[in-house]
């Protein structure tokens, strides 16, 4: 729960009912005594129900620290709305409705305060009616008003009764698995360490745990618990806690980021948004507006890329993409706030329907504008494909960590889309089916353009197929074998090419190759250089014959007929099946050659693992067939 309060330039209310309900005093900062206002953050709780203790954030209502405001407002799911009786509605007033609103928290009680220095019963019953009808289409609309006077204690029963009927009605906070809390207040104590404060969502924290921030990347552990100065060995989605961590320094960490489970948060600069710009922000919404952007306790400076239309008018609603001008790090469904950065007003917001888009839209492009609604009203599994088509291939486990959804959301609904073949599974990884289809198009492109462009290529390298699909190994082996099995493919050693592809020579070509094979045939051992075939024959004409397994190159300037190198193998061979070992001289005489051809033979039988050099010798490496 948090409270919230709309006095003028001195809070006479707000503060001192919080004293009054729960015996703590919220304002920490000797200039928020001094000036008898709330300027940051403070921290309370209450026991209330079934001694059900519940936090309480105290922020700023005073519309020079609505930003400090805004750090502290998320992950709460009760508003306690104090109005001055002798005041009444302030200017700000409506500006505090529409952050409720735009943030969704729609249960709340709004405490009419020092109702001990109203005399005359017709002006609390008009500033009632004028609360009310304020009210009336906002988040606290039908919620209950209480006059209370912090001095005299009245009312206080019935307020605490009324904030406890409007918690019971809230939803439970949902645990995800992947506990993240967005750190409002952070600070050192000797002895201890640093210890930051937030509002833990989505997961649970436990005494022990390796944590890291983000967008930071700072790893720690939690040293201790402690919710409302109580140590605790582990802490529920929705509490408020203080961590007190190892591994980190004070200097680590700063308000806004978020402490998380290791390798369940990432931090992003670009944000798909839906977003309602409010009705008296004055000016439209406009692209490339300079912005303050608030979410979770962040705050972060990025400009707005409007979508699908010129401008969003005052009132209406529209798609964003946000720049921002530093990391932050957001889940999907994650609420937000839009301000002017100078003079500071609110201008809307809404909530992020893709924390992760990758690139910078075009902005009318008319599958972006689809792709965004989908988004915001998708069912889990629609969410969980798109959420696949954005970061295929993926393993299961980053999908499952990556899709917004919780934990059991996301596994029923991969199970729906798997059920109806949306996806194909390749070795450890996922793919849509229409992004397999899309990479399968990729390949089978690749490769026929490299045989149009070489025709008297047998096939593409593996390697240049995987360094023009821009594809890790891990990714892109499976990937061709999955193409293979499907007959889009062959693999041949190091080699892919389409089905049916045959490498044909012209007569010409054919001629010449001829009249190569039977100068090799002629010279033996002694066969022309590499340079010198390439010159005869022509370099296409020698790689194709290199591919179909015609020509043998033994290093960079000695290259074999396939039958020469055959006779030469088995010679060899059969040399030191009868003999210890071979050396460059035997081989020399064995074969009636030069001492180069004779290097040059020996040093390839090392490459091909027949032989092993032992000193000056090279012996028969004796193989289990053998």
């Amino acid at each position: 729960m948090f409270v919230i309060g709309t006095a003028g330039h001195v809070d006479h209310g707000k503060s001192t009912l919080i004293e009054a309900l729960t015996g703590i005093d919220p304002d920490r900062l000797a200039e928020e005594k001094a000036r008898e206002m709330t300027i940051d953050l403070g921290f309370a709780w209450i026991v209330l129900g079934q001694d059900e203790e519940v936090g309480i954030i105290d922020v700023p209502g005073h519309r020079d620290f609505i930003e400090n405001m805004l750090a502290g407002i998320g992950g709460i799911d009760l508003a306690l709305f104090v109005v001055a009786a002798d005041e009444g509605v302030m200017p700000q007033t409506q500006e505090h409705l529409a952050i409720l609103d735009l943030l969704e928290v729609h249960g709340g009680v709004v405490a009419l305060t020092k109702v001990d220095m109203i005399d005359d019963p017709d002006w609390l019953e008009l500033v009632t009616l004028d609360l009310d009808e304020t009210l009336s289409g906002t988040a606290l609309a039908g919620c209950p008003i209480v006059p209370v006077s912090a001095k005299t204690g009245a009312g206080l029963d019935v307020l605490k009764e009324a904030l406890w009927q409007q918690l019971q009605k809230a939803r439970p906070r949902p645990d995800k698995g992947r506990p993240r809390l967005p750190v409002d207040r952070v600070f050192s104590l000797s002895g201890f360490g640093t210890i930051v404060t937030g509002t833990l969502l989505d997961g649970t924290l436990t005494v022990g745990d390796q944590v890291e921030l983000q967008p930071s990347g700072v790893k720690g552990r939690i040293r201790g618990l402690q919710t409302h100065k109580t140590k605790r060995t582990f802490a529920r989605p929705g509490s408020r806690v203080a961590v007190n961590l190892s591994g980190m320094d004070r200097v680590d960490v700063n308000r806004g980021e978020v402490l998380a489970a290791p390798g369940t948060l990432r931090s992003t600069i670009l944000l798909d948004v839906a977003y309602r710009h409010l009705l008296d922000a004055g000016t439209p919404l406009k692209h490339n507006m300079e912005v303050k952007l608030f979410v979770g306790s962040a705050e972060v400076l990025g400009r707005t890329r409007v979508l699908g239309q010129a401008q969003i008018d005052p009132g209406k609603e529209g798609w964003l993409q946000i720049a921002l001008g530093s990391p932050i790090a957001v889940l999907r469904g994650d609420r937000f706030i839009l301000r002017r950065p100078s003079p500071g007003t609110t201008l809307g917001g809404g909530v992020i329907l893709d924390p992760f888009p990758g690139r910078r839209h075009k902005r009318f492009r008319s599958e972006i504008i689809e792709r965004l609604k989908t988004l915001s009203q998708g069912t889990p599994a629609e969410l969980l494909l798109q959420a696949l088509q954005r970061i295929e291939p993926v393993s299961e486990d980053d999908l499952m960590n990556q899709s917004g959804l919780d934990e059991a959301a996301a596994k029923a609904a991969l199970l729906e889309i798997d059920s109806d073949q949306q996806i194909v599974r390749f070795g450890k990884q996922l793919i849509s089916r229409t992004g397999w289809q899309q990479k399968l198009d990729a390949m089978t492109k690749t490769v026929g353009e490299f045989h149009s462009q070489f025709p008297l290529r047998k096939g593409m390298s593996r390697e240049e197929l995987r360094s023009r699909m821009k594809l890790p190994a891990a990714v892109f082996n499976p990937l061709v074998a999955l193409a293979a099995e499907n007959s889009a493919l062959v693999e041949d050693r190091a080699l892919v090419h389409i089905p049916g592809h045959e490498i044909a020579f012209s007569p010409t070509q054919l001629l010449s190759i001829a009249a190569l094979e039977a100068s090799m045939r002629s010279a033996g051992i002694s066969s022309p250089s590499i340079k010198e075939v390439k010159g005869e024959i022509g370099e296409e004409v020698y790689f194709a014959l290199i591919d179909l397994g015609q020509l043998i190159p033994l290093n960079n300037d000695i290259v074999y007929s396939e039958e020469i190198y055959r006779d030469l193998i088995d010679r060899v061979r059969s040399y030191l099946q009868s003999n210890s070992g071979i050396n460059a001289a035997q081989t020399r005489d064995l074969l009636n050659t030069s001492r180069k051809y004779a290097i040059a033979l020996l040093e390839h039988l090392d490459d091909i693992k027949l032989t092993r050099r032992v000193g000056d010798d090279r012996q028969l490496i004796i193989k289990p067939s053998q």
